[in-house]
């Protein structure tokens, strides 16, 4: 037998797939356990004969039950369970007065609600034990839940998270402990709560140098971020008997020492960061963490991202241009008057409540403007820039060099006749623009087109090539005559223009919105989906600044439709992501106009004329 006594006992671990709970089936795996490990999620773990792996809803009871009836059916009577399982949103922070329902009835579903329903049914397993068993009591029966340091120092923005573990670690074990005894007189129940622990549950949360300071190693004696397993042996030395047989009730802290205050001064992590191990902590998984073991200050700042929001006011020109269709119907442009009388008011109200109303670019088609106004007037009064976007939403394909023309220059005229301004942005319906539109632009000395995706993130200056002509394939044509490279763009000129790059991938309209009568049409994509695309892309370019030069921007475009983000269950979205942004503070993100963006770059990247 080993020192914990733990050989053959039943121990069933929730939250099995994450960081500490893989870390904690393992332990007990290796202390002689028979682990029936649960989660929601499909686990990885390697197949062995004293694992049952489980999937299933801890939150929902008749699941949850089910679970306890099948891993009893498989190894018999549970004498240990692991409460681990937990969710966090670490993605936002919310002030108590701006914290959203759902994500609160979401994490107290998973943490609070799912750790009693697990209780409940473990306990009731054993109950069920010891009755067939005419009543012998199962040794070893103990309950050892997965609090949190937030639970005792609380976590601001994340009201949710720390009153939901503080119920658990306090309120729930405590009281537990003294019921627990009447069902068995040995039992007992703990919690442990970690403090920072390197999980992907954390990933890149602690990347900058100046956080990882301030949130743990400021406050941490031992000055290091804990591993899944420093976790797992405490939440194992706590369900054996042997060992913690007289603790009951107690919520041991894993935290290295955490502090409610400073301990290690800036200037004192600074000077032992040269002699300690630059190496970064393993994940459970076995790849490298985010989480750097010692701080190394940073050698220079990086460069702001330029985040640049863009609403394309379609309307109800968007059916008459690149999406008119024979059966387009009343129907389809009741979705263009939603878009301007409910939608535009909607953003405009959003981007003033965030405080970046005069830092976002509209794109309005002239169609639109005279056709809605008051919403027109409410963009121009809100300080937006304002740019090009066709008359009809038409795509240049739709028109003879003359239309073209004759477009442009109406736009042109009817726009500084409505702003008092002169434009100069362009963005081509549906991004379809040719090299006549290019020439027309710049003829009417154009600053910038947003139609282009030569890059995602950074502006440059547009490539001047003749038209591309695919190769003609008949059988009376030599390969020779067109196994040709591209040509290779003459030298920019002082008018050429600025590319601010866009592309389908950070629009709302194509996933997010159905037309009827257009081909590969969306509309049923989760909003979750969607903001989590934006959230991984802007988190990817963020980890590349330091490989800016000195002429370079890095850019965040979104480009965005009031009929689509003016939807009740779309805009909810367009705000969280707002907020997001925002949440990485002025020294990482500005909000920014287009035209502030390219006349920036242009000014740092120069054409002699």
């Amino acid at each position: 037998m080993s020192f914990l006594e733990l050989e053959g006992l039943h121990a069933f671990v929730t939250g099995a797939t994450g960081g500490i709970g893989s870390a904690i089936v393992e332990e007990l795996l290796a202390s002689g356990c028979k682990v029936t490990a649960h989660d929601l999620r499909p686990s990885a773990l390697p197949s062995q004969p004293n694992l049952y792996v489980l999937q299933g809803d801890m939150s929902d009871e008749s699941s949850i039950s089910k679970s306890f009836s099948d891993a009893v059916a498989h190894f018999g009577p549970i004498n240990v369970l692991a409460a681990n399982a937990g969710i966090t949103d670490e993605s936002n922070a919310y002030p108590i007065w701006s914290t959203p329902l759902d994500l609160w009835e979401r994490t107290y579903a998973v943490n609070v609600r799912g750790t009693f329903l697990t209780i409940k049914h473990f306990l009731q397993s054993v109950d069920s034990a010891q009755q067939r068993d005419s009543g012998r009591e199962l040794k070893n029966v103990s309950i050892v839940v997965t609090g949190s340091e937030t639970g005792v120092f609380g976590q601001a923005g994340h009201v949710e998270y720390a009153s939901g573990k503080a119920g658990l670690q306090y309120g729930l074990v405590k009281t537990v402990k003294n019921e627990i005894v009447r069902l068995n007189s040995r039992a007992r129940i703990n919690a442990v709560a970690p403090g920072w622990v390197d999980t992907p549950l954390i990933e890149g949360r602690l990347d900058d140098p100046k956080e990882m300071w301030r949130e743990a190693q400021a406050t941490v004696p031992l000055r290091k971020i804990a591993k899944p397993t420093d976790v797992a042996r405490a939440a194992a030395f706590l369900a054996s008997h042997r060992a913690a047989g007289h603790i009951s009730g107690q919520c041991i802290s894993v935290d290295g020492g955490m502090e409610g205050r400073i301990v290690w001064s800036e200037e004192e992590i600074h000077k032992t960061a040269n002699t300690e191990s630059k190496t970064q902590m393993k994940s459970t998984e076995g790849s490298s963490s985010a989480i750097p073991q010692s701080l190394v200050l940073p050698t220079k700042s990086l460069p702001k991202i330029k985040v640049l929001i863009s609403v394309d006011f379609d309307a109800v020109s968007g059916w008459l241009g690149t999406g008119a269709h024979p059966d387009n119907n009343l129907a389809d442009y009741s979705t263009g008057f939603f878009a301007g009388h409910v939608g535009v008011p909607r953003l405009l109200k959003l981007f003033k409540r965030i405080g970046i109303q005069e830092k976002v670019t509209w794109f309005v088609p002239m169609h639109s403007a005279e056709s809605f106004p008051e919403e027109f007037k409410g963009i121009m009064d809100s300080g937006a820039e304002i740019g090009l976007h066709g008359y009809a939403h038409e795509g240049a394909p739709q028109l003879t060099l003359e239309q073209e023309v004759e477009v442009l220059t109406h736009c042109i005229e009817l726009c500084t006749k409505l702003t008092g301004r002169k434009p100069t942005g362009y963005r081509a319906p549906l991004y379809q623009l040719r090299e006549s539109t290019i020439a027309l632009l710049e003829k009417h000395s154009f600053l910038y087109d947003s139609s282009l995706s030569h890059h995602d993130s950074r502006p440059y200056y547009l490539p001047n090539i003749p038209p591309i002509k695919a190769p003609d394939y008949v059988p009376s044509t030599s390969a020779l005559d067109w196994m040709h490279p591209v040509p290779k763009p003459a030298p920019p000129t002082p008018s050429t223009l600025v590319e601010i790059p866009g592309n389908w991938y950070v629009e709302d309209m194509t996933p997010l919105q159905y037309y009827p009568n257009t081909p590969n049409s969306q509309g049923y994509v989760d909003v979750r989906t969607i903001e989590q695309m934006w959230k991984d892309k802007f988190e990817w370019i963020r980890g590349e600044r330091d490989e800016l030069g000195e002429g370079d921007t890095m850019v965040f475009p979104l480009v965005l439709h009031p009929d689509t983000s003016g939807m009740a269950h779309v805009i909810g979205m367009v705000e969280r992501m707002l907020k997001w942004f925002k949440g990485w503070g002025e020294d990482e993100v500005e909000f920014c106009t287009f035209e502030e963006v390219a006349r920036e770059w242009k000014g740092k990247n120069p054409v002699e004329g």
